[in-house]
């Protein structure tokens, strides 16, 4: 009998982590406490009968680009809009349009100055020779040596250039690059799924990562609904003889001389282990060890690690499409709310401040136009997710009309096809996931302080903890949030790699 690995947390990470380990012989259980797997990555009918809405992740541009998943080449049907993004710049129908099509966005991008489509497509053509580099190296493990030497060995002379790029931005980033801002907005919306302000150092790698993104791969969506990625995860775990037991909590994790032994589940079962894979965020992995089992500065720094905005998520089952008065975002899959580039820095530094936002920036996918499985004939779903702060002032349905007024204000007559809704708070993520402490869908803050070998500390940012047979992997370990599966394969990886060296960690003077 091989080694037995509980996994904790369901989500894709710990799923990916689980297969590797059972592929590699180990007998291999994932435990979840919610009643079903998926953690992110999960559809549900939120509102009527045959209406199919993802709960949280939806587009999947990562889980497209990364080597971990593309080996698994799992059975997922991948829907790709030709036109990934719109972002709706004012109330009379202005547009910028991010297309698979480079050419088409860079036409997009030059209604409003040639400077914008030029420097737009200077920036691709000059990474596109470079974009497997490129993602070896966001994706890679710390420190990315290798990748990164490769990849300025690609960019030669241009590297110099394109350095502070890496640490700019958003609002900067867009401006030098465009000179225009409202195309800076098309840029730093696309920042604003990472929670990140557009003023805020590093934002512009997410916003640029993002929208290339969606030349290399597209911003893909799951045929049927993102619980078909994660049901294609769990059928291979099957194969493999791993299991799944969901509504199967786990209470604490028991050590031995500084060695996970077993994990105890509410309600008091304990299954002994040789190792542990927690995908859980810092928080709760505290409150499943015992006190002070972790090195002093260690713990301290995962007592502290900074949750971030909150999140409100809505769902709606619509009688139409939206009536965008941008002609594009009526076809794209993805439309981005949120007009001038003051008014998105406005909305997140008030949802930062602890102020739910007048005007606020919103991510609306339009699943149902590109996969007609979501809704009954006739009919559509919309979602939509805003950041707010973790414990809103104001009531549910104040809120709420905010973010249903601003798409009105972009779409007149969006109201009249609203049959049904479902509403998230903040407190309503965190109570089906834990891990999203305050409604924080990256597990943790993506500013610059937390990313990289910060993601969340140097000593855990591979996924190897100062605790034998324990290793972390999730949204807040390194390379941080999105569907990619790499820190969950990574802590597989490490496990298997420190049981053929018998590698453990002994002192703990050198962990402090």
């Amino acid at each position: 009998m091989g080694s037995r690995i509980a996994v904790i947390g369901a989500g894709h990470h710990g799923l990916v982590a689980g297969i590797r380990l059972a592929e590699a012989g180990c007998e291999v259980t994932v435990l979840e406490a919610s009643e079903g797997p998926g953690g992110g990555v999960r559809s549900e009918a939120l509102t009527r009968p045959g209406y199919v809405h993802d709960t949280c992740a939806a587009f999947f541009p990562l889980a497209l680009a990364s080597p971990v998943l593309r080996e698994l080449e799992l059975d997922v049907e991948w829907v790709n809009p030709p036109l990934a993004m719109v972002h709706v710049t004012d109330e009379e129908g202005g547009e910028i349009a991010l297309h698979r099509d480079l050419s088409a966005t860079v036409e997009s991008l030059c209604r409003y100055g040639p400077e914008a489509g030029r420097g737009w497509q200077e920036l691709v053509e000059t990474l596109w020779p470079q974009r497997e580099r490129l993602v070896e190296a966001a994706l890679g493990p710390m420190p990315p040596l290798a990748a990164t030497a490769k990849l300025l060995t690609g960019l030669r002379a241009r590297a110099l250039d394109l350095a502070p790029m890496a640490v700019g931005s958003s609002a900067a980033v867009g401006r030098q690059l465009f000179g225009d801002d409202r195309a800076a907005a098309w840029l730093a919306g696309s920042g604003a799924h990472a929670d990140v302000i557009p003023q805020s150092a590093g934002s512009a790698v997410f916003a640029l990562g993002l929208n290339f993104l969606a030349h290399h791969v597209g911003w893909p969506l799951a045929r049927g609904g993102s619980q078909s990625f994660t049901d294609a995860l769990v059928r291979r775990l099957h194969g493999h003889g791993g299991t799944v037991r969901c509504g199967a909590g786990v209470e604490a994790i028991e050590l031995s001389r500084r060695r996970a032994t077993a994990v105890r589940l509410h309600g008091g079962e304990r299954l002994a282990v040789d190792a542990v894979v927690a995908t859980v965020s810092p928080r709760v992995l505290l409150r499943l060890l015992p006190p002070r089992s972790l090195p002093g500065r260690l713990e301290r720094r995962l007592q502290g690690w900074r949750y971030e905005m909150g999140t409100l998520k809505l769902d709606w089952a619509l009688s139409a499409p939206v009536p965008w008065r941008s002609g594009a975002a009526r076809e794209a899959g993805v439309v981005h709310v949120g007009g001038a580039l003051d008014e998105i820095s406005r909305s997140l530094s008030e949802a930062a401040l602890g102020r739910v936002p007048e005007r606020p920036a919103l991510v609306v996918g339009q699943q149902s136009l590109h996969d007609p499985t979501r809704a009954p004939d006739g009919g559509h779903t919309l979602y939509a997710y805003a950041r707010v702060p973790p414990h809103p002032a104001l009531p549910e349905a104040d809120v709420t009309e905010r973010v249903e007024r601003q798409i009105e204000r972009f779409a007149p007559g969006f109201g009249d096809l609203i049959q049904a809704r479902s509403v998230r708070t903040p407190s309503g993520l965190e109570a089906v996931n834990a891990s999203m402490v305050g409604g924080d869908l990256a597990s943790g803050s993506c500013e610059l302080s937390q990313q990289l070998i910060f993601r969340p500390d140097p000593r855990l940012c591979r996924g190897r903890t100062p605790l034998g047979g324990l290793y972390v992997a999730g949204a807040w370990v390194h390379p941080g949030p999105a569907v990619h599966g790499v820190s969950g394969a990574r802590a597989a990886d490490l496990y298997m790699r420190d049981r053929r060296r018998r590698r453990w960690p002994r002192a703990t003077a050198r962990w402090r």
